[in-house]
């Protein structure tokens, strides 16, 4: 009985140690058919390897199979992301997917198209392999991004919130103010809206030297369409902000370019024309209703983005607009949600190619569009917390833009209220105050990064 449970005891020891080596051996062979194999690997340089976004010729990577041990089976090569944001806007190329005896070289050729949104420098992981069926060698590839060396450009139009008529005085610029100036964002140094002097007439809203003053790209300060003043010690005549200056400093972060901001706005401005209005109305396309103005201002938009886009060598990333409150009648405002969807769709298709190409020129382009709500606020001049029946289908025509209009977003300001700290502007309530106007360029932002990701 001894000896029977000592036999037992070595049987079963006998079988662990066979269970093990079985483990070991079926772990190996799973391993070879993964990693390196002994009959063939893959070379390539021993190289930083750095690929730049939007560049035409891309990242040229020499391949070059070496085979051992008599090998001579066809071997295919592949390339994937870790990860799928390691792919994302990048394409990939083999001189020579199949690799054979006598002809076990070839070229990967990495293309990285500008994204919809500004990158940062960054480092993306690629899996490269060879197989023959059987066996298989992979090697990670790191790669360094490099963004594309172009300024961000932005483009901003409508009425008078967009001018932004925050009140004189508002302005806070002196360093670590919010409204100080900021190297790294530039404006289009624009004319001053002024019909009586500077528009007169149709072609002067396509001018360029009408549009602009020289220098005409400089670092952007608060009011955004106010031209440089050299006879002022704050750089502009007068000193109101708008919600261009913050909205570009959210951006900031994410971006290593300058942001050009491509000022376009006029206070009163609408589809329809009016009599306190200026002479140019936002219609994208002439039309043959009655109550419908000009296009002079849509023009005059396309001719200064054209202009800041050749002056920079930027790419427009997106485009901020703030209106309703001119339409705002029985006349216009059936036909305000029409309106507005030609124009997206108008500058999107209208405004010059840039580096990402000439296919981003169409109606639906990725080209965000990000239209705000009105007022609602209350203080002792006025209560704008109820919209008129016309307001109304304006107010109604922003919120669903978003529904009709690929890669657009609503910034919403309905709590930009004196209750909530938020005193409103110049002459009424019908202006957004400083406060708001800085909260505003946040939420612009926000919904600009909304739009492009849909």
């Amino acid at each position: 009985m001894k000896n029977l449970k000592i036999s037992r005891a070595v049987s079963q020891a006998l079988l662990s140690c066979l269970l093990f080596v079985a483990v070991l051996l079926s772990a190996a062979c799973s391993s070879d058919m993964r990693s390196t194999p002994s009959d063939f690997k893959l070379m390539l340089p021993q190289e930083t390897l750095v690929l730049v976004e939007g560049s035409a010729a891309g990242l040229i990577i020499p391949l070059e199979l070496s085979r051992q041990n008599d090998h001579v089976t066809p071997v295919q090569l592949n390339i994937a992301g870790v990860s799928s944001t390691d792919e994302a806007f990048l394409t990939s190329n083999f001189s020579q997917l199949s690799l054979i005896p006598n002809s076990d070289n070839s070229q990967l050729v990495l293309s990285l198209a500008i994204a919809d949104l500004p990158i940062l420098a960054q480092q993306r992981q690629f899996r490269l392999s060879a197989s023959d069926g059987m066996t298989s060698h992979e090697i990670t590839l790191s790669i360094s991004i490099v963004p594309v060396n172009a300024p961000d450009v932005y483009l901003l139009v409508g009425q008078s919130n967009m001018v932004g008529f925050s009140e004189d005085g508002t302005r806070r610029a002196s360093a670590g103010e919010p409204d100080e100036p900021n190297p790294r964002i530039r404006q289009l140094n624009v004319s001053e809206n002024d019909q009586f002097d500077i528009f007169l007439e149709q072609a002067d809203f396509t001018s360029p030297n009408v549009n602009a003053d020289t220098p005409r790209i400089t670092t952007a300060e608060d009011p955004l369409h106010v031209p440089l003043d050299p006879d002022s010690s704050n750089g502009k005549a007068l000193d109101y902000i708008g919600l261009g200056l913050s909205f570009a400093k959210e951006a900031l972060p994410n971006t290593s370019r300058e942001i050009v901001l491509v000022p376009a706005a006029w206070s009163g401005s609408a589809f329809c024309a009016n009599d306190i209005g200026p002479p140019g109305q936002w219609n994208a396309q002439t039309s043959f209703d009655a109550a419908l103005g000009n296009t002079w201002l849509f023009d005059r938009a396309v001719t200064r983005a054209n202009m800041a886009l050749q002056e920079s060598g930027g790419i427009l990333r997106g485009i901020l607009w703030h209106q309703g409150e001119s339409d705002s009648n029985d006349t216009c405002a059936q036909s305000y949600a029409a309106n507005l969807e030609q124009l997206v769709q108008q500058l999107r298709v209208s405004i010059s190619a840039d580096a990402r190409g000439a296919a981003l020129r169409s109606a639906d382009s990725n080209i965000p569009f990000i239209t705000g709500t009105m007022s609602l606020g209350i203080d002792s001049r006025d209560d704008l917390s109820q919209f008129s029946a016309a307001k109304q289908i304006i107010d109604n025509a922003h919120r669903n833009l978003p529904n009709v209009t690929a890669f657009s977003a609503l910034s919403n300001h309905d709590d930009l209220v004196p209750a909530n700290g938020y005193p409103c502007g110049n002459t009424s309530c019908i202006h957004f105050g400083a406060e708001a106007l800085r909260e505003m360029g946040s939420r612009y932002y926000a919904a600009l990064l909304r739009a492009a990701t849909q």
